[in-house]
């Protein structure tokens, strides 16, 4: 529960006031009486409900009736419905590998790039309202989109232009790939800024330059580890998409697994998070349920003040029904 408006709570600084407006006028009562007559006479005259003319419940009702309706004014919510981010502050680039290890068919029938594919489409449904700028990378790297709310439009790019060794070199130059996407991020300390990275981790590269150039501009990563740990063929197709055979170098059939360490580097040394992906839904809310972002957070909010108006109602009935026993 949350209450929205925190100020509220500063009337909890009038209850000592009642406290002691209340003490002052049972002094004051007891005075009156006693002049009228022996205040151990009254005493002794029985009341109809003498248990509800104990001090502390008329203090205890009066305590209730403020209570419930300072509760009321601060706005209490509650959390309802599927976490969201907000939108407008959050700056994202999308690394995606499309070097030839990629084609490994380690999710059933996809490819782990047709894998990426689809985890992107699904970020970007999570990520809409906020800017979104997609690099691809083999050999080299390449500028697919600049920083975009167009959502539709990186759907496209995702679904249509990911292809294998799409950027003409082949190889996996991880390094170049993730300094192009940093240059993408404006300085810009207003907006949060992260690196999505899904790849299969290449060859192990020398990335403490880039990865602490990343931590002066506050850049966090979210590796998505793509492909199995055990070695898999990559299997290659004509342009008709019929199978043709296995990758081979050498006349040897070449094979390839994912690379946790490398992708678990870069995040541990940006206070990121590695994730692997291992089959459907697996990322799903991932960046709504992990601590990169979670400041960014939000839910849409039910108010309830209406049970601490009824609260504060019920007790200033029951005071006023107490007084006339």
């Amino acid at each position: 529960m949350r209450f929205a408006h925190l100020q509220a709570f500063w009337l909890c600084g009038i209850f000592p006031i009642f406290i002691i407006l209340f003490w002052i006028g049972r002094q004051k009562k007891e005075a009156f009486l006693h002049s009228l007559s022996d205040l151990s006479l009254y005493q002794q005259t029985p009341a109809r409900f003498p248990w509800l003319q104990k001090p502390w419940l008329s203090s205890l009702l009066l305590l209730g009736t403020f209570l419930g309706v300072i509760l009321a004014l601060a706005d209490p919510r509650l959390p309802a419905g599927t976490a969201r981010l907000r939108t407008g502050a959050l700056d994202v680039i999308l690394v995606i590998d499309v070097s030839k290890s990629m084609a490994a068919e380690d999710y059933g029938r996809l490819s782990r790039l047709e894998k990426a594919g689809e985890i992107a489409r699904d970020l970007l449904t999570e990520l809409q309202g906020n800017r979104v700028g997609i690099v691809t990378f083999a050999g080299i790297s390449f500028r697919q989109a600049e920083l975009t709310e167009d959502v539709e439009a990186l759907r496209f790019i995702v679904t249509h232009w990911l292809s294998i060794d799409s950027v003409g070199i082949g190889g996996s130059n991880l390094t170049r790939a993730i300094e192009t996407g940093v240059t993408m991020f404006p300085e810009d300390p207003s907006r949060e800024k992260l690196l999505i990275l899904l790849s299969d981790g290449g060859a192990q590269e020398n990335l403490t330059e880039v990865l602490a150039k990343m931590t002066r501009r506050g850049i966090r990563v979210m590796a998505l580890g793509l492909g199995s740990l055990h070695p898999s063929k990559i299997p290659q197709y004509d342009a008709q998409k019929k199978f043709t055979g296995y990758l081979k170098i050498n006349e040897q059939i070449v094979t390839t697994r994912l690379n946790e360490d490398t992708l678990r580097q870069i995040a541990q040394a940006t206070q990121g998070i590695y994730h692997r992906i291992e089959g459907n839904g697996s990322w799903n809310r991932l960046l709504t349920t992990s601590t990169l972002v979670e400041h960014m957070v939000t839910r849409e909010e039910y108010p309830i003040f209406q049970p601490f108006l009824l609260l504060s109602l019920l007790a200033f009935c029951a005071q006023t029904l107490i007084r006339r026993l």
